[in-house]
């Protein structure tokens, strides 16, 4: 079964609405103000160089969500869960998308992309102190894990996590200090704003055009238009694309009430394909798609839940891998390492050649291709290797190692 969630330009998409349980009217008004609060103070003062370590951080990002995702993706059992698997592949391809995305915006206020330096140490935290209290580990798939990916893409972000005491600190807080995917974008898009601002106010501008571009020609992905940047409209539009494509967004705290007759909140059906990465995963923990009737509201009559045609999901068909499984579990020289290692290996070349694509040879990026496919065998390989302990096989590292 193919599944398509891809539908460029649509403006309906870019919603994201917190979960039916959250706290509402002046509660919203306050979450929202203290996200806004935190992205414009995280923008003051901020120099080009600063500019250039957030956006390397944003790839980092972008690139942390994607073990986690891929590991699911491959712990399911061929010819099972084929709806699940559509939808992880899609958001999978869209934070590849993300990242490439991210580096074209850093090549054109004149840095330098570096992919292959960095993975996270699993189970981690996500970079650029995002979300803090939430730690991501890699595991199969479960619905622990279908949980830990929707608090990922949560439009609230670290806001989620806390008790109404806690917020009701917060609210007397001078220091708002919550962060989410959304809120750091954010502070991006305001430091862009401020530099290019300055930069014109010279004769100047902070953006080299056509600097080290990728291309939808080279872009090998189905996961959306990849957006080139040579002005400040194009860096907006992209920020604006990758938030809007379910990494949390400011502007879906809303503190309107639920409007029957309002179509905001009416984000699924056929012609809004590609709606966010939040409520693909609502329709994997459920079961069911979204119906063309559903609302996003909260407070609508299917609560923001999806009531359309179920589909199987069996949560047992699956390789129950040891989670974050680590090169140094495993005696050196032993089946199970040198398997670990050579996935390990395909996952630093796949990186390195997203890297030199993303560094002026974007023709690069066709082998990426024959690399994902080497990566998602050399998973399932490993994923069958049972270990000792009778309850757990091997599973993926995800480390960087030389592959030379």
């Amino acid at each position: 079964m193919k599944l398509s969630f891809r539908k460029k330009d649509n403006p309906k998409r870019h919603l994201l609405i917190p979960e039916a349980n959250q706290s509402r009217g002046e509660d919203q008004r306050f979450e929202q103000s203290i996200l806004l609060e935190a992205a414009e103070h995280a923008s003051e003062k901020k120099s080009i160089e600063d500019l250039k370590a957030d956006l390397q951080t944003a790839m980092d990002l972008e690139l942390s969500t994607i073990p986690p995702y891929l590991s699911a993706l491959y712990s399911i059992k061929e010819g099972t869960n084929l709806e699940s698997v559509e939808i992880i592949k899609s958001v999978v391809i869209e934070e590849m998308l993300h990242m490439v995305m991210v580096a074209n915006l850093l090549n054109a206020v004149g840095g330098t992309p570096s992919i292959g330096t960095f993975t996270p140490n699993y189970p981690s935290q996500l970079p650029g102190n995002v979300m803090p209290q939430l730690i991501v580990p890699l595991a199969p798939f479960s619905i622990d894990s279908i949980r830990t990916f929707e608090k990922i893409e949560h439009p609230e972000g670290a806001l989620q996590f806390l008790s109404e005491k806690d917020k009701e600190l917060a609210r007397n807080s001078a220091d708002p200090s919550f962060t989410g995917i959304g809120e750091f974008y954010k502070a991006i898009k305001d430091t862009l704003i401020k530099l290019e601002k300055e930069a014109q106010n010279k004769g100047e501008s902070i953006f080299t055009p056509n600097r080290n571009q990728v291309s939808d020609e080279q872009y090998y992905g189905s996961g959306g238009k990849i957006i080139t940047v040579n002005n400040l409209t194009d860096a907006i539009q992209l920020i604006d694309e990758i938030v809007g494509q379910g990494e949390g967004t400011l502007g879906t705290i809303f503190s309107q009430e639920y409007d029957p007759k309002d179509d905001d909140y009416k984000l699924f059906g056929p012609d809004v394909e590609e709606y966010a990465h939040y409520f693909r995963f609502k329709e994997i923990r459920f079961g069911r798609f979204y119906a063309v009737t559903d609302s996003a509201h909260r407070d609508s009559p299917n609560k923001g839940l999806p009531t359309g045609q179920p589909f199987k999901v069996d949560w047992g068909a699956m390789y129950n891998f040891r989670p974050n499984p680590k090169l140094s579990d495993y005696d050196k020289g032993s089946a199970v390492y040198e398997k670990s290692l050579e996935f390990s290996k395909t996952y630093t070349a796949l990186l390195k050649n997203i890297n030199l694509a993303c560094n002026g040879q974007p023709d690069q990026l066709i082998k990426g291709v024959t690399l994902m496919y080497d990566l998602k065998y050399k998973a399932m390989e490993l994923m069958k290797i049972p270990l000792d302990d009778g309850r757990y096989t091997a599973g993926p590292c995800f480390e960087i190692v030389d592959c030379d």
